[in-house]
């Protein structure tokens, strides 16, 4: 007498078990170009790079504002990249992905969040005391909307070759503060700012206008010395002048 199903079952179940353990498959390593918000209808590339000679890629959106049916949260691909020309509010979100290899699928990629932008006006952004700030000394940014969006995030750099996300230490009504005290000259460059709204943590603004800060200000000091200067000359020429 051959053994019983249960007795079958379970003997699969354990030789599943041991290959899984066997190909213990390490998550991939997953990567988004731009790695910046995406405005709409621009190019997104999201890559799932696992082991070597894997076949099959899963891409998973996961529910981070709202239940998703399974045509909406699963893309499958035989290549590792999955290319999107014309980006639209379905690539808004949180995903992970994982790949297939020898029938066996690995660990989910860490988490990686893409930002679809011009889904609101830009806000507006302004500096102060203006944008020429001599090294050492405070210059405050402001980030405004005309919508209602209840945050903010300040970018420092260009996107393509590389920047600094700055998150405001305050918020008013629809208006970030950023102040950078003790300026140095790598505080110096461009800067743009966002919005979005705190229920759609996905859903960004278009671009503020971009600001230029630089350090052509004079020294902390200077502006008082030159007009001691100025005091002490214009008394000595009193002194001549007077009888």
């Amino acid at each position: 007498m051959g053994p019983s199903l249960p007795a079958l079952l379970c003997l699969r179940f354990c030789v599943v078990q041991a290959l899984e353990k066997f190909y213990d498959l390490p998550a991939p390593r997953f990567e988004v170009e731009p790695n910046y918000p995406v405005p709409l209808g621009r190019t997104l590339i999201l890559r799932c790079l696992g082991a070597y000679d894997s076949f099959n890629y899963r891409l998973y959106k996961e529910a981070v504002e709202g239940p998703l049916t399974i045509n909406d949260s699963c893309w499958e691909s035989m290549s590792p990249v999955f290319h999107y020309p014309n980006v639209s509010l379905e690539h808004a979100g949180r995903f992970r992905c994982l790949y297939l290899f020898h029938s066996f699928w690995s660990k989910l990629s860490e988490p990686l969040d893409v930002q679809v932008a011009d889904l609101y006006e830009k806000p507006f952004l302004w500096a102060t005391p203006g944008l020429s700030v001599p090294l050492g000394e405070t210059v405050t940014f402001r980030c405004n909307s005309n919508v209602g969006l209840d945050r903010f995030v300040l970018y420092h750099g260009d996107p393509k070759d590389g920047f600094k996300i700055i998150k405001p230490l305050s918020i008013r009504k629809n208006e970030a503060v950023i102040s950078l005290r003790n300026k140095t000259q790598e505080m110096d460059g461009n800067y743009r700012c966002y919005g979005y709204m705190s229920s759609e943590p996905h859903h960004w603004s278009a671009a503020s206008d971009v600001l230029v800060l630089s350090g052509v200000g004079l020294p902390p000091g200077y502006c008082t010395t030159i007009h001691l200067i100025h005091v002490v000359l214009a008394l000595a020429s009193l002194v001549i002048l007077l009888p």
